[in-house]
């Protein structure tokens, strides 16, 4: 083989891997905004007792226009801002910061 074809040879390989590093950065990076934009959309909140995962929204008490619910009695506000996020451990233990 001559030198030339050798030359040729490397050459290729390196564009090669240089095309695989740079496809791999882009994959890499690309999930790393993805993910970074997902916890910014509030998808996920954090309970108000211990900042863990909280699936659920429990009503604070303090609405002073609250509503009762004739079936149960329990008390419940129209106004959102009076429930705070809750993971499953403090939500079932009935606790609110």
């Amino acid at each position: 083989m001559s030198s030339v074809s050798l030359n040729t040879i490397i050459i290729l390989v390196t564009l090669i891997h240089v095309a695989a590093f740079g496809i791999m950065l882009w994959i890499r990076f690309r999930r790393s905004e993805a993910d970074h934009t997902q916890v910014e959309t509030g998808d996920i909140r954090r309970c108000a007792v211990c900042t863990e995962p909280a699936p659920y929204l429990s009503y604070d008490g303090l609405d002073p226009n609250e509503w009762r619910d004739p079936a149960t009695g329990r008390s419940y506000s129209a106004d959102q801002a009076h429930y705070q996020p809750l993971c499953a451990s403090h939500a079932s233990a009935g606790q609110l910061a």
